[in-house]
């Protein structure tokens, strides 16, 4: 039976079967870029948004749509200094403080509800559930998970420090919890606005920045803890990590995420293995590498590689992390007629 896209991830996020292997993209540059919009322009309205989303997903035949602008929503809402270029994201670029209890104090949920930014973002997914809600599945992203957004508020730099030092910790603690509390209410605030799950970023807990030790101490018992409160709320939740996580998979499939988006370099044999059954796998192809300087060939390998790998279980494909704004969209069509055209071993299911 042929399914739409909202069914097809729906389905493979309840353990079902799917008519084919679901397609996602984490595409805002790229979706900005199509509609001739700069980073400005589309953030800047609910309806660029919106627009830009939902004409890429029906372009190319896409099954979801992932709403991102950028990794700076929450932390410019608590005060983090941030640059808003014209053809850019925005980025973060200084702490609120370099002195941890001022950051702490200045932690407040009220600031993600007032902020004129987070309320563009939520009144976009809002107008793409309007547009397209049923038909292709919205995973809103929830921006940074706690011990990144404590990072971006006090500064990476201070944060690395701070770990390497014991009298610290006491005080690290309590900034990623006010930063959880943060999260946790941006997840709730993305649900009710329209999302069908939600997702976030917690690309500081990469072991490319610390080790698999400091995650299972500041990063993972904030992410299991994440989990227990949205299941409270009925909030689904997929997870993002850049860099090669394989020494972390272990522990992140504990956690009990609906799904897990995994970057090109960690080994995908592994993230089979570890992940299946336990959570869906997103992304993991080169958004760079492969989608965006790549030619239709290395996709349609990359493509085939993966699904041979996943024999059609578990599995909602794309990007590993966000496509460049140039991308060539020959590259995207090639992708996605690769796993239409796709057929797995007989026995799959």
């Amino acid at each position: 039976m042929k399914m739409n896209g909202f069914e097809r991830i729906r389905n493979v996020l309840d353990g079902k079967a799917a008519d084919v292997v679901p397609v996602m993209l984490h595409n805002f540059m790229s979706a900005a870029r199509g509609v001739g919009m700069t980073m400005r322009q589309f953030r800047s309205k609910p309806e660029n948004i919106s627009r830009a989303f939902v004409e890429a997903s029906l372009r190319y035949g896409l099954d979801g749509i992932l709403t991102d602008v950028d990794t700076a929503l929450e932390a410019y809402a608590l005060g983090a200094e941030t640059i808003f270029e014209e053809d850019m994201p925005a980025k973060v670029v200084a702490p609120i403080s370099n002195q941890i209890e001022e950051v702490i104090g200045k932690i407040d949920t009220e600031k993600l509800e007032r902020n004129e930014r987070i309320q563009i973002y939520l009144d976009a997914i809002r107008m793409i559930r309007e547009t397209v809600g049923g038909e292709l599945f919205i995973r809103g992203n929830a921006d940074q998970g706690a011990f990144s957004l404590a990072a971006a508020v006090y500064g990476i730099s201070n944060m690395m420090l701070d770990l390497a030092m014991p009298e610290k910790e006491e005080s690290i603690l309590r900034l990623i919890e006010r930063c959880y509390a943060v999260n946790l209410l941006f997840h709730k605030l993305v649900k009710e606005a329209g999302a069908d799950m939600t997702s976030f970023g917690d690309s500081v807990g990469s072991p490319d920045l610390i080790s698999p030790k400091m995650y299972q101490k500041f990063v993972l018992p904030f992410q299991k803890k994440l989990v227990a409160d949205l299941t409270q709320s009925g909030i689904r939740t997929v997870c993002h990590i850049c860099g090669k996580t394989d020494r972390i998979l272990e522990p992140m499939s504990e956690c009990g995420f609906a799904g897990v988006e995994i970057d090109y370099k960690t080994n995908v044999v592994t993230v089979q293995k570890t992940m299946y059954g336990k959570s869906v796998v997103f992304g993991i192809i080169d958004p760079s590498g492969v989608f965006c300087f790549g030619n239709e060939t290395t996709v349609r390998e990359t493509t085939q590689k993966v699904l041979d790998v996943f024999q059609g279980c578990g599995l909602v494909l794309g990007s590993g992390c966000a496509l460049p704004a140039e991308t060539p969209p020959e590259n995207i069509k090639t992708f996605v007629n690769t796993v239409r055209n796709y057929r797995f071993s007989e026995n799959v299911f």
